[in-house]
């Protein structure tokens, strides 16, 4: 991605942000509204209207969002972060548990690689031992494992 798709990209996504707070806000103010709920005309005229204006807005994030210009449309999120939204969680504790788990899932790959390469340069030293003529096709393929058997 060059500078300008990533400068439109955060300009999309500052812009999506906005409008998600102006929606938020404005449900909220309904839940408030419908909590002290006075149960006349006007009140009931002032719903209406601002979940006309929701609807509207939800819309319009959405045309916005499924514009073939938009970089929004490019944009995958884990379903696991959408579940850690939807229970109310931090999104931010999710990358943090992912990179921990890759953390630790490469520290084992890391000791397994290595306990590979002391016993293959174990083997070769026993087989170098046993068989001393062979000891050029062990070399052969210690260096074919781009490994040295001094490590």
């Amino acid at each position: 991605m060059d500078q300008q798709d990533l400068n439109k990209l955060q300009t999309n996504l500052s812009d999506a942000e906005i409008r998600l707070a102006s929606i938020i806000e404005s449900f909220i103010e309904l839940g408030v509204s419908v909590y002290d709920f006075p149960g006349t005309q006007e009140s009931t005229q002032g719903m209406v209207t601002n979940l006309k204006r929701n609807v509207e807005r939800i819309k319009l994030l959405n045309q916005h969002a499924n514009d073939p210009d938009s970089q929004l449309r490019n944009m995958n999120i884990p379903l696991e972060v959408l579940q850690y939204i939807e229970d109310g969680r931090n999104p931010d504790v999710y990358t943090r548990e992912f990179v921990e788990a890759i953390r630790r899932s490469n520290q084992y790959q890391r000791a397994k690689m290595h306990a590979l390469k002391k016993l293959r340069d174990s083997l070769a030293e026993k087989i170098g031992e046993e068989f001393p003529d062979l000891v050029p096709q062990v070399q052969g393929i210690i260096e074919r494992a781009n490994g040295s058997r001094d490590k």
